[in-house]
């Protein structure tokens, strides 16, 4: 037998062969998971931050965000595209409502529609206690928008004051004028509102969804909120406000880019449904027709159709607004 080839060695019977060749086939594959195993991120950096850093389109970067939810709230707030962040001229047009507000002015002349013009801010939502933006967090400009409530609030209750006086001659204001709004980005499930009559209400949402198409282009969300209204003390009391009272409410609003739109988005349009709770069933019934079960004889009374155990089912009323949002700054 002639001397060896370089690299090879003697091949013995076929059971070694069979062993040698498991053996470096196991060898290769421990190789390839411990170079997979360097090469992937350690799971420790995958926080909310960097995969919301990764986001390639604003829809993506919305649904990470809203991915941290809250037990038992949802979305820590509602997150818009990017392209809402700036200033915007408000036109609300105020459709249809069945809530105690517009019924009492309605008996007094003020039939609706209604058309509100004010105007909404929207900030980066890492904008901070301070609103300053943290333009690290989000290079590729994706960086999702949270409504200034504070400012928005303050803004359209403003002009919706303004719109009723206008409509509503009175010898002094319909609805008293804010002295404070607070609300910081930082804590977005509260907003406090303090009224120079010394009147307080604080709106406090205590549940939220929010969806978003996938090419970012229209956004819808819900929200449950906890209302509680203090009015003014009495003239002879001291202290400050009255007995508190806490309803609840729920608002539904869709947003969606205009087909008008050119140059960028400047223009949005929306529709927003207000439902209040306003007393019980019962409560509704007190004033009704005598013939339909209400009325000084049964006061309290429901009528048939709904039935003599729905008497303390909350009432609920609904106001319909028609948006459109212009942009008037950056």
């Amino acid at each position: 037998m002639g001397p060896l080839a370089l690299g090879h060695r003697p091949r013995s019977h076929q059971g070694d062969n069979d062993n040698d060749e498991s053996s470096s086939s196991s060898s290769s594959a421990l190789r390839r998971n411990i170079l997979l195993a360097l090469a992937a991120p350690p799971i420790t950096l995958l926080l909310p931050t960097s995969l919301a850093n990764a986001a390639e389109t604003p829809a993506e970067a919305i649904r990470l965000l809203s991915s941290k939810t809250i037990p038992g709230l949802g979305p820590p707030d509602i997150y818009y595209p990017s392209y809402f962040i700036g200033s915007w001229k408000v036109t609300s047009v105020i459709t249809t409502s069945d809530d105690n507000f517009w019924n009492d002015l309605k008996s007094n002349g003020v039939n609706l529609p209604v058309t509100i013009v004010s105007k909404m801010r929207f900030v980066p939502y890492n904008a901070g206690k301070d609103f300053i933006e943290n333009s690290d967090t989000y290079p590729n400009n994706n960086v999702p928008a949270i409504a200034d409530r504070a400012y928005n609030e303050q803004s359209y209750y403003t002009a919706l004051s303004e719109e009723i006086n206008r409509l509503y001659s009175t010898t002094k204001p319909t609805l008293p004028s804010i002295q404070s709004a607070i609300w910081t980005p930082t804590n977005p499930n509260v907003l406090s509102l303090t009224y120079v009559n010394g009147s307080s209400k604080e709106i406090k949402v205590t549940k939220r969804s929010v969806d978003v198409s996938n090419d970012g282009n229209s956004i819808f969300s819900s929200e449950f909120r906890r209302i509680t209204t203090v009015p003014p003390s009495a003239a002879n009391s001291i202290g400050v406000g009255g007995i508190p009272s806490i309803s609840k409410s729920r608002v539904l609003t869709k947003w969606k880019q205009s087909a008008t739109a050119t140059d960028g988005v400047d223009r949005i349009e929306g529709i927003e449904i207000v439902y209040n709770e306003s007393g019980t069933l019962g409560d509704k019934d007190k004033n009704a027709d005598p013939l339909l079960g209400g009325g000084s004889s049964k006061a309290g009374s429901i009528p048939l159709p709904y039935g003599n155990d729905t008497k303390d089912l909350p009432d609920w009323r609904s106001t319909k607004t028609k948006i459109l949002m212009e942009r008037i700054g950056g």
